[in-house]
């Protein structure tokens, strides 16, 4: 529990530099397993503080000639979470990896990890001489590239290890997860980087005095003894040194091959050529198998087990694996090195550095052809969605067989509202992998709307304001009214904001207050009118009781108003205060303005008749006449003058308003001088002649009493009508009558008068 609460935390302590990016991984001193090709992939992970829009990455040799510098490349694009995962390709080099991030067209963000490596990565397994002994002369590396993971754990290794920045090989240095001291790791290492030209990391599996007994037993899980100090091995170990180091630690960086140095145990036990061969042959397997990889292995002849007292069965159960078709390498027989030792079966001093001079002859450039690396896992990327009440789940892309999350729980998703996380996950071969960290807090956006009124957060009671905001780093918006629009519509007073919302569902902070306010209306004004009818031409005043401004429904302004204009009106007034709010509408002002009759024109429509004409004909319309200054009793459109005079006359209209009588009149009309035909005398009959049988009497005498009489050209009677006067004209309806020429008699006492007249049809 403790090694797993070391490697959280590390992965949370920034790596280097700046503090705006923290790269999590990879680790200082990381080796990555290159390709046959001499390139591989180093991934990335991090968490940034401040937003940026990309994360950008390079690889500079931290010495000219250890390694070809790559332009800046993309390592992810729209970073979210605060978190950031990706990878950057290289040749096999020493680097520094040079981090940065950009926000606005603009570098806001660096960071680097000071040196890591595309190159060569071992694991060590077997027993003494490949595990190593303290004090016997081993040398530290010299070469900067030659590293390993700087950790021991020698009763067995926890299913999670420890895993933390890497180091130099140092003469005191331990190899993990189980190696002792430098031995001749160093050497070799530095005679690899030299002759490679790449760094060099080292994993140590070995276990002194195992047996391949040991070895076998505990990889298909049966309890074994150590040969030589009798106690049980506990949880699998050795081989569960082998199986967790290719799992856990070789999973993340990848491997060349497994260095295989065991057999000086196996003399004093008589094991067999097949015995050995076959165990060794099913570890092999076995480790291929829990890796999901055709893992290569180099195995050495080793079979000294006292000074010069050999082993050559197991020499030959040794040489009969040797297959390079199958990954597995001949390594260096290290029976004809150093022989006699002065310590008996462990290499010294000079003896160890010729095991690494000939491990490293081994590794020639036939084996680095025809054996075939696997390279490291990329980082997951954790997935995160919000929930409510501000909390975020944390979640895997795919399912895995188990994951284990920096706060030791188990389930497949995390739910949090504080604190950073990440996950170790496991997959169905057994293979461990690193997921990428988030800061819960970073899931949800920092960036607050900005919220405005669209005019005023005061507005009047009974009316409403727009609230709005326009912040452009969300899609879309939630208001503490429930509301999701960008811009909303408030009727009561109160406090509100907004959150934006993230594309992940996130909400924002909460923006700024607006503090909306009713304003109180002022009072409803009365009207006072002057009247509730006036005709055309006569004003109607309306005055408003208002203090403030008045707004008539008129679109007047004034306090008081006037309407001249004809119309029924109804009219009210508001009141408008300084904050622009409106009273309720008063009690409405009815009236009238009623209209003139239209100006009549005189016209004589007879020898001694005027008529008073309009241009648009109106039947309730009756007329005043002025006579040389006199008024005629004649009410009607007609008026008989016998006399020269000047003649004018008014078009009068009658409305009824509340039960009261309003008479309208019109403009007076022109004058018309009238001066009567002196020629004509009695009875005018016209037109004749005429076309419709309609004819016209007039007189310029107001006869009375009088009979007309209508005969044929022959004298043969037609028609008879009494006439009761000629005080105005009369129509006479002659249209029954034939075309033809008549006789009209006018008879009034013994008076008698005849005339012709003809009917044209």
């Amino acid at each position: 529990m403790r090694n797993l609460v070391l490697f959280f935390f590390l992965l949370f302590v920034n790596i280097a530099g700046f503090a705006q990016i923290t790269i999590n991984l990879p680790l200082t001193r990381s080796v990555f397993q290159r390709d046959n090709n001499n390139t591989s992939s180093i991934y990335i992970s991090g968490i940034y503080e401040d937003a940026i829009e990309k994360v950008e990455a390079r690889l500079v040799p931290v010495k000219v000639g250890q390694g070809v510098a790559t332009d800046w490349a993309t390592v992810t694009d729209k970073p979210q979470n605060g978190s950031f995962v990706g990878s950057i390709k290289g040749t096999g080099g020493w680097y520094q990896l040079q981090v940065r991030g950009w926000k606005n067209g603009a570098v806001v963000a660096q960071s680097a990890v000071e040196k890591v490596g595309i190159g060569e990565v071992f694991l060590i397994a077997g027993q003494s001489n490949a595990e190593g002994k303290r004090n016997f002369g081993e040398k530290a590396s010299v070469d900067d590239r030659v590293n390993c993971f700087d950790y021991q754990k020698l009763d067995f290794l926890d299913e999670i290890p420890p895993f933390q920045s890497f180091s130099h090989i140092e003469r005191t240095s331990s190899i993990a997860p189980r190696g002792q001291g430098t031995w001749c790791w160093g050497e070799l290492g530095d005679l690899l980087a030299k002759r490679l030209n790449v760094p060099i990391l080292f994993f140590n599996a070995a276990y002194e005095g195992s047996s391949i007994e040991n070895w076998y037993s505990s990889s298909i899980g049966v309890a074994t003894k150590h040969p030589f100090f009798q106690f049980t091995f506990p949880r699998e170990t050795p081989y569960s040194y082998l199986r967790i180091s290719l799992q856990y630690y070789i999973s993340q960086l990848g491997l060349r091959s497994v260095l295989w140095d065991q057999g000086e145990a196996e003399a004093e036990l008589n094991t067999t050529q097949d015995y050995y061969a076959t165990a060794l042959k099913r570890v092999i397997d076995k480790s291929r198998a829990e890796s999901g990889k055709k893992i290569s292995w180099m195995i050495t002849r080793t079979s000294l087990f006292k000074t010069n007292q050999l082993y050559p069965t197991v020499i030959k159960a040794q040489n009969s694996l040797i297959n390079p078709a199958d990954y597995i390498f001949e390594g260096p027989y290290t029976d004809s090195i150093q022989n006699p030792r002065p310590e008996g079966v462990h290499f010294t001093d000079s003896g160890i550095t010729d095991l690494a001079k000939a491990w490293d002859v081994k590794m020639s450039t036939s084996f680095f052809s025809k054996s075939v690396p696997f390279l490291a896992s990329p980082i997951i990327a954790l997935n995160a969605s919000c929930q409510v009440n501000d909390k975020v789940t944390l979640s895997l892309p795919t399912a895995y067989s188990s994951q284990r999350w920096s706060n030791n729980t188990t389930s497949p998703n995390l739910v949090a509202s504080t604190g950073s996380y990440s996950s170790i996950v496991r997959d169905q071969t057994g293979n461990y992998f690193f997921t990428s960290t988030i800061d819960v807090k970073k899931v949800f956006p920092t960036v607050k709307p900005f919220a405005y009124a669209k005019k005023s957060p005061l507005f009047c009671e009974g009316t409403s304001t727009d609230l709005l905001t326009d912040t452009p780093d969300y899609a879309s918006f939630v208001w503490n009214t429930g509301e999701t629009q960008k811009q909303i519509t408030v009727k009561n007073a109160g406090s509100y904001s907004v959150r934006g919302i993230s594309a992940l569902g996130c909400a924002s902070p909460e923006s700024n207050i607006i503090q909306a306010q009713t304003l109180p209306l002022p009072g409803k004004p009365v009207i006072y009118q002057s009247d509730i009818a006036v005709c055309e031409g006569n004003p109607i005043t309306l005055a408003s009781t208002s203090l403030k401004e008045s707004v008539w429904s008129t679109n007047e302004t004034a306090p008081v108003i006037t309407l001249r204009t004809a119309g029924d009106y109804r009219v009210t007034v508001r009141q408008k205060d300084e904050n622009g709010c409106f009273s309720a509408e008063s009690e409405p002002a009815i009236f009238a303005i009623k209209p003139r009759p239209e100006t009549p024109e005189i016209i004589q429509v007879g020898p001694y008749t005027l008529q008073a004409k309009q241009k648009t004909e109106v039947t309730d319309l009756a007329y005043e006449w002025k006579q040389d200054g006199g008024t005629s009793a004649n009410k009607t459109a007609f008026i008989k003058i016998n006399a020269p005079s000047f003649i004018t006359v008014t078009a009068l209209r009658n409305f009824t308003v509340s039960n009261k009588t309003l008479t309208c009149r019109s403009n007076l009309s022109g004058a018309y001088s009238f001066v009567p035909n002196t020629e004509l005398s009695g009875i005018i009959i016209y037109p004749n002649p005429t076309t419709n049988g309609i004819v016209t009497l007039e007189a310029k005498e107001n006869i009375e009493d009088f009979t007309l009489t209508i005969y044929d050209s022959r004298g043969r009677f037609i028609y008879s009508s009494p006439i009761p006067n000629l005080t105005e004209r009369r129509v006479v309806d002659l249209s029954n009558l034939g075309p033809g020429r008549y006789i009209v008699k006018l008879t009034h006492g013994v008076f008698v008068e005849t005339k012709n007249i003809v009917i044209m049809k």
